[in-house]
């Protein structure tokens, strides 16, 4: 049997709700002691998902934070099966809880392996190419829902750039260089602007050539979220769901993956070539 990977996903995302829930209040951990009633080391350690969630305690602290109704159902849900391995979630076209939790684990993160063989990767999209898949995968969003969700996604872009900035390594298949959308100039503002991302030192992109052949990437694209205190967290995809992996086994077969895949790829040197090639001849 394979060991644990750590606090399960659904115990870290719980940490990671009453984390937020008490910075909005702007209280210490000390103050929402007092006047609680429970111990400023178990506030902590809720916080830190090293403690099992107790329904009363987890229930005092959203009383106390004044949470709404909807919310309280959605955290005591995730509360009573915490001790499960990995997490589906069935994805909302309304979206707000759905992202809010993806962006979280990805705003803690200390680095991101992502393998894209489908779609160039949200954190270094142009608006006009988020807003073009948004359309193209959305439904039936609405032009507002689509404006909003492309400013979420150019929000996101911070983190390559804040003052601990996160690391992002990406392969991109070949064929996504040559994939048109939008307005003439589009394809070629995107080719640039994964040109400038990956001048700076956090950011390494690498191609993936067609003719690679078979590879173990054909499963599908993956996401790998590391982090500097706790176990890293695998994210999958797909049109109605995600699923959060934190089974040390599962972690262990895709960051496997991962490493033959950047055997596979262009070193970043080449596959920053292969873009400006491709880019140039779009000018």
């Amino acid at each position: 049997m394979a060991r644990r990977a750590g606090p399960s996903v659904k115990s870290r995302r719980l940490a990671i709700v009453l984390r937020r829930l008490r910075a909005s209040s702007g209280l210490s951990a000390a103050e929402v002691s007092r006047q609680t009633d429970l111990s400023g080391s178990k506030v902590n350690r809720m916080e830190n998902a090293e403690i099992g969630f107790y329904m009363d305690d987890l229930e005092k602290l959203l009383d106390f934070y004044r949470v709404s109704a909807q919310r309280r159902v959605e955290v005591m849900d995730i509360a009573r099966h915490a001790e499960q391995r990995g997490w589906l979630r069935m994805t909302s076209p309304n979206l707000p809880h759905d992202w809010q939790t993806w962006v979280d684990f990805e705003d803690e993160a200390s680095g991101i392996l992502q393998f894209a063989p489908l779609v160039i990767p949200g954190l270094i999209q142009t608006p006009e190419y988020a807003k073009a898949v948004i359309q193209a995968t959305g439904n039936s969003l609405s032009p507002d829902q689509v404006d909003a969700l492309v400013a979420s996604r150019m929000a996101r872009q911070g983190l390559l750039s804040r003052s601990e900035p996160l690391g992002l390594k990406v392969i991109l298949a070949e064929s996504l260089l040559t994939q048109p959308f939008g307005a003439p100039g589009a394809q070629g503002r995107q080719l640039r602007k994964l040109l400038d991302d990956a001048s700076h030192e956090n950011v390494v992109i690498q191609v993936l050539p067609t003719d690679a052949g078979l590879h173990p990437g054909l499963a599908g694209p993956f996401i790998v979220l590391e982090y500097d205190a706790e176990a890293s967290l695998v994210l999958l995809e797909n049109k109605v769901s995600s699923l959060f992996l934190d089974e040390e086994e599962h972690i262990e077969t895709y960051t496997r993956t991962w490493a033959e895949l950047v055997d596979l790829s262009h070193g970043p040197a080449e596959s920053l070539e292969l873009i400006a090639a491709a880019a140039g001849r779009l000018s």
